[in-house]
């Protein structure tokens, strides 16, 4: 009696061990990144138990794939079979329908095998009907789906397409999880196959839709995911005379299709997260931006070249350098951004690596006149989603304090003003209306020209960067490249309000000098740079000392400043005042500060009363010398 409950003790602290080194090693063990993981020679020495222990892991890993899959009722069906690692790398679809198991399950249960074998071993085979009954059948029974809405619904497809990954794969997993076979293949029409019917490699990817029944013979409806598949089949292409005029419009064209159309599709409807534009030529300044773009939370993502045949691949690497301008204030502290370069119908993609600042090659080259690298090209740019999606999720950690700016992507303001960050300096475009109604070029011109020589102030370029002046087009609107660049950032202490106060009273003090006031002084207009300096932005309100004023900005300037009175150089220091004025706007708060802070704001505000007050005056107050010991978050 005794030695059978030692025994049975021991049985169970195995198993107790047992389900603990499953919870221990999972992560490790499991990685769903590594494409394959383990050695085929060692997989066919697996018993029963230890396929069934590897089978529990794979569907134990949140966010892998459904965790109730893969139950007791499996695990007995393949112990009643005796199925061990040789058999179970060598078993096809018929073997799971004879078990009787769920077609969801099957579908993972295949993946895992083409998994394990590192590619797709027999890439020609077709969708059985019985796996489609099964699957419809199994998702209706846990999921209380209607029938006839299931496979026409695009969020619920998309989750069945994509995976959802725990974490956000590194740099040198990509190149393995890019290869990742999708989780089932996608409908699509026969008539969109009626060309490719000798190419049997296709339908590892896709399936024709008349295959595919319900219980009661309907045909399962395509899904809006079906589109990239169905262009990817049916847009026009010659792989043994591709098209030569025009053959980079050509390409652009089907690169939009795959990329660009699947990204789209794999979108839910109720979060559209992921934004996508392509650059046209217009001006000069466009040469600039990449070819192609995207977007997630306003950040640069993945970044296009798009090259003509004759052009070498270090063209390419080096366009991407210069166009990708890695910095904080645009990246955050994103791990790395998506790049793919393009020549005539060859696709490559990389990985930019910031802490390297270099370009890393991550897949095969697609021929884009080939069929089935058009497919192949799809299967990677879902799995580049399911990267992204981990991205988005996991949003939090690669934020940072400092604001950010999105780079390539024109912000709208007021209506009439564009903004766009383009890496070095940014483009500002006032709209004809808005110079109709608010501007005077002449003024706009003269004021940057006659500023370009005073520190901490924003300045015009031209596209190399030199000094230069506003552009007026030819239908009377106004391109702006200033620079440097800057970010918003409020001062924590009063250490920090020191510094900017003292550097916009010695722009103006430079302005007025030269007989310019600015006229605009507010926290939007207020910068940081980089290198910690401030930096002073907006010069278009800006006009000349003691001109008679033509209109009047009744919530920022002080109450002398009214239509038909001369604009005074003491106004633009009260705007100052008006800034310290505004740090959280309460008494209580300016406890932190010291005397002489408020003696020196209360002076500020007062001297629109004071046309003889000037900012050289203001700068020599003893707030702006004293030293402060200790600081106030």
């Amino acid at each position: 009696m005794t030695r059978n409950n030692n025994k049975k003790r021991n049985l169970n602290k195995k198993l107790l061990e047992n389900n603990k080194s499953i919870s221990q090693v999972k992560r490790e063990y499991w990685n769903i990144l590594n494409f394959p993981t383990i050695n085929l020679d060692i997989i066919k020495k697996w018993d029963v138990q230890k396929l069934i222990y590897h089978l529990k892991v794979m569907f134990s890993v949140e966010g892998y794939c459904r965790k109730d899959l893969f139950n007791k009722e499996s695990e007995y069906k393949f112990r009643l079979k005796q199925i061990d690692g040789k058999t179970f790398l060598k078993m096809t679809r018929n073997d799971f329908f004879k078990m009787d198991i769920s077609g969801l399950l099957i579908l993972h249960l295949e993946a895992e095998i083409l998994r394990l074998h590192g590619y797709y071993k027999n890439e020609n085979y077709y969708e059985p009907e019985e796996l489609l009954l099964k699957f419809n059948s199994f998702e209706l029974r846990n999921n209380n789906i209607k029938k006839e809405n299931f496979f026409n619904k695009k969020d619920l497809f998309q989750q069945l397409i994509t995976r959802k990954l725990l974490k956000v794969p590194s740099i040198y997993e990509l190149k393995r999880f890019l290869l990742t076979p999708l989780p089932m293949r996608v409908f699509v029409p026969s008539f969109c196959l009626l060309n490719n019917q000798e190419n049997s490699n296709i339908y590892s990817y896709v399936i024709p839709q008349e295959q595919c029944f319900r219980e009661f013979g309907n045909i399962i409806p395509s899904s809006p995911i079906s589109l990239p598949f169905i262009n990817a089949l049916t847009y026009p292409y010659n792989s043994n005379s591709p098209c030569q005029e025009n053959n980079l419009i050509c390409y652009n064209l089907i690169i939009d299709a795959l990329i660009q159309g699947t990204l789209s599709c794999l979108q839910s409807q109720k979060s559209q997260w992921i934004y996508m534009a392509r650059n046209f030529i217009q001006s000069k300044e466009d040469l600039l931006r990449p070819d192609w773009m995207c977007w997630i939370n306003d950040h640069l993502i993945i970044h296009g070249v798009e090259l003509p045949e004759n052009i070498e691949w270090d063209v390419g690497i080096q366009n991407i350098i210069e166009k990708t301008h890695w910095k904080d204030i645009y990246y955050s502290n994103l791990p790395f951004k998506f790049v793919y370069i393009s020549k005539g119908p060859i696709l490559r993609w990389y990985v930019f690596d910031p802490l390297r600042y270099k370009i890393i090659l991550i897949s095969q080259d697609f021929d884009l006149d080939r069929i089935l690298d058009r497919l192949r090209m799809i299967r990677t740019v879902i799995n580049i989603y399911n990267v992204l999606d981990s991205i988005r999720r996991n949003w939090v950690q690669f934020k940072i304090n400092k604001s950010t700016h999105p780079l390539y992507l024109t912000i709208n303001r007021d209506g009439g003003t564009n903004i766009e960050f383009m890496g070095n300096f940014v483009k500002k475009s006032l709209s004809t209306q808005k110079m109709k109604e608010n501007f005077n070029y002449d003024t706009i011109r003269k004021i940057y020209l006659e500023t370009s020589h005073i520190k901490n102030l924003i300045h015009c370029v031209d596209l190399e960067g030199n000094l230069s002046y506003p552009i007026l087009t030819k239908d009377g609107s106004c391109k702006i490249f200033l620079h440097p660049v800057g970010y918003y950032y409020y001062p924590k202490n009063e250490l920090e309000v020191k510094s900017m106060i003292k550097t916009i009273l010695q722009v103006l003090k430079e302005m007025h000098q030269v007989n310019w006031t600015h006229r605009d002084i507010y926290w939007g207009n207020i910068l940081r740079q980089d290198n910690g300096d401030w930096l002073i932005i907006d010069l278009e309100l800006g006009g000349p000392v003691n001109e008679i004023l033509q209109f009047s900005l009744w919530n920022r300037w002080p109450e002398q400043a009214v239509i038909g009175k001369p604009y005074l150089a003491c106004y633009d220091i009260y705007q100052v005042g008006t800034l310290m004025d505004e740090l959280k706007g309460t008494d209580q708060y300016f406890n932190n500060y010291s005397k002489s802070f408020i003696q020196f704001k209360n002076l500020l505000l007062e001297s629109a009363k004071d046309n003889n007050f000037t900012a050289e005056m203001a700068l020599k107050h003893e707030w702006l010398s004293e030293v402060i010991t200790c600081s106030h978050d």
